[in-house]
């Protein structure tokens, strides 16, 4: 592999790292973007970067704001957050990058958010080069690989996602010595996230971030600064996306990661098709 690509780290040294950040009681975080918040990024902080697609301005500029409205962030505080978003990712031990399709050998499927990301990165003023595969979520959960359980297990864990309901299958599962949760709302207007939830998620973070070993957490965008928030106050979190929704079985697992893994519900794991030869799939 190239030097740029030696910079992925594979799935087991990230959840290895989370373990040993776990044990000696160390702050921990991890970043995932994904296309809508790469966007976000681009069209508040870094427009030219973008010159074609959905995402050129001032396009871009109504999406972003249209997402952050479904989120009620009033308009005043939507470049702070922008903002605090870039920091949380250079704060982050792991933060994703599209080199993953890369590996891949073609760009075929990409949109220019994905080939434009490191663009993103620069003019978003993130410098973190320890980059995780932007899939990390779908690879943290293979049975038979170390995986979130194997971190989980006899450890106290705090969720913050919309699947609540499926906490006390997870501990069973997962066989995590305690699991705490907090209901956000999914995502538009009627649920008023930011409004009547992001106050309280950020006191319950600043109480309890080291009262528990792990927090998981999966709320989109405000997500990030969520788990930031955790690692600044000393806990551990880690950014795991749609996660809840394939342990809920609301989703299945697709895109470029459905060659490799495909998701077991009743297991809450996902079984492996495949491996990469780059490893970090």
């Amino acid at each position: 592999m190239s030097s740029i690509q030696n910079k992925i780290y594979t799935t087991e040294e990230i959840l290895k790292d989370l373990d040993n950040h776990i044990k000696n009681k160390l702050p921990f975080s991890t970043i995932r973007f994904g296309d809508a918040v790469y966007g976000m990024l681009a069209s508040y902080l870094c427009p030219d970067v973008i010159d074609k697609d959905k995402w050129k301005m001032p396009r871009g500029k109504k999406i972003a704001d249209s997402i952050m409205g479904q989120l009620t962030i009033p308009s005043d505080t939507r470049m702070d957050m922008i903002k605090r978003v870039a920091i949380a990712a250079d704060n982050a031990n792991y933060c994703d990058s599209y080199i993953a399709y890369s590996l891949l050998n073609s760009a075929k499927g990409v949109g220019v958010i994905g080939k434009k990301w490191k663009e993103i990165h620069e003019g978003s003023g993130i410098t973190n080069d320890k980059y995780c595969n932007c899939f990390l979520h779908y690879f943290s959960i293979v049975e038979g690989e170390l995986n979130l359980f194997d971190i989980m297990k006899n450890r106290k864990i705090f969720c913050i996602s919309n699947q609540v309901q499926i906490t006390d299958r997870l501990k069973t599962k997962s066989q995590a010595h305690t699991i705490d949760s907090y209901k956000i709302p999914r995502r538009g207007r009627k649920g008023e996230h930011y409004r009547k939830h992001y106050k309280k998620i950020m006191g319950i973070i600043r109480k309890n971030s080291k009262m528990y070993d792990l927090f998981l957490i999966g709320a989109g965008f405000l997500g990030k600064i969520y788990c930031d928030e955790v690692k600044r106050c000393g806990g551990r979190s880690f950014d795991s996306g749609r996660l809840f929704d394939f342990w809920g079985g609301l989703r299945t697992i697709d895109s470029r990661p459905k060659r490799f893994v495909k998701m077991n519900t009743t297991k809450m794991l996902a079984e492996r098709i495949k491996k990469h030869p780059s490893g970090v799939w």
